[in-house]
């Protein structure tokens, strides 16, 4: 293979590769060996091209760890794309890479999709999970793992496809089996991610799912929903597919909309008077449904000096953020500003 030799070129003779494991690694699995295992001072990656299995190994001191990082991915993104993925894993990564949208309608019926097998039953549930601020292709291995862990803990199927655009996890659901919920799931998921692999990451979850068409249309709403998230309510962190209400709204707007919008409300003059402190108000005000001692608590504040900062508000804008649709005006225009 080309790319094979030009590596062996490349690396100048501090990497090995051959057809079989090297010997410190013959007690290893094939699966294990993709995910890469270290044996002392020595590390193995396995991968397959073309239906033959191909090995690489090199000792720990001999690449730096930008070149085994640039190694480790040019070899997983060859497999990706020498691999054939199942007829399933195909329409669904199609389906991610289409423009995401809040209430899908419609599939390519040429394809055929509602023919396409499935190695599972339905009805099923989807989770999906999003990491961020976090190179999604570094985070593959420890989703894999903490996804694995997860249906093993629920003994319950579990079929697994990974996208840039959103990590896709199918649970079968059988009447007969003790299986927890769907965002019980989705918490666990997070949850665990966070504590054991360190990897801060968002699912989204959906309820059943009962055909492949279905399943398309759910996934593309499912990724707007958590690219919405990311956008305007970062605190979030498990989310249903049910959605965001008024945030996908916002969200939706083309980008001359929004900026036009956020400018004609508040100009960019005043909301930079406005800065941070005021800015939180208003938003903790609308959370806490315009309730001045809620909000006054939240903020740590005496209910004199939250009056202080909304008669401050009005002053600036010219909205008075106690009446409720001079305070979803404000709020509405903040949100857009974040975009």
């Amino acid at each position: 293979m080309s790319y094979i030799r030009e590596l062996e070129r490349v690396f100048a003779g501090r990497l090995r590769i051959n057809h079989e494991p090297p010997e410190a690694f013959q007690a290893e699995s094939f699966d294990a060996l993709v995910r890469g295992s270290t044996v002392r001072d020595q590390r193995c990656f396995a991968w397959i091209e073309h239906g033959k299995k191909y090995y690489v190994a090199y000792h720990v001191s001999q690449l730096t760890k930008t070149e085994e990082t640039l190694l480790r991915l040019l070899l997983t993104n060859h497999q990706d794309e020498t691999l054939e993925k199942p007829r399933w894993q195909e329409e669904i990564h199609a389906a991610l890479r289409e423009a995401p949208e809040p209430f899908p309608r419609a599939i390519r019926i040429e394809d055929e999709v509602e023919e396409t097998p499935v190695p599972w039953s339905w009805p099923v549930y989807l989770i999906g999970v999003r990491p961020h601020d976090t190179p999604k292709e570094d985070t593959r291995q420890e989703l894999q793992s903490a996804l694995q862990s997860l249906a093993e803990a629920s003994s319950g199927e579990f079929y697994f496809t990974y996208d840039q655009a959103l990590v896709v996890c199918v649970f079968p659901r059988h009447a007969d089996e003790d299986m927890h919920s769907p965002r019980e799931t989705a918490e666990a998921l997070v949850d665990g991610l966070v504590s054991e692999s360190f990897i801060d990451a968002r699912a989204v979850y959906s309820g059943a799912v009962r055909s492949l068409p279905e399943l398309l249309l759910t996934l593309r709403r499912m990724l707007f929903v958590v690219m919405t998230a990311e956008a305007l309510t970062p605190e979030s962190r498990v989310l249903t597919a049910q959605g965001l209400g008024v945030y996908e709204l916002l969200f939706g707007l083309r980008p001359h909309l929004r900026q036009a919008y956020a400018a004609h409300t508040i100009t960019p003059s005043v909301t930079m008077t406005l800065g941070a402190e005021l800015e939180q108000t208003v938003m903790t005000f609308v959370a806490c449904d315009l309730n001045m001692s809620e909000t006054a608590r939240k903020l740590y504040l005496h209910r004199n000096s939250l009056l202080y900062r909304i008669e401050r508000i009005r002053e600036l804008t010219g909205y008075d953020v106690r009446r409720f649709d001079d305070a979803v005006t404000v709020w509405a225009a903040l949100l857009l500003r974040r975009l």
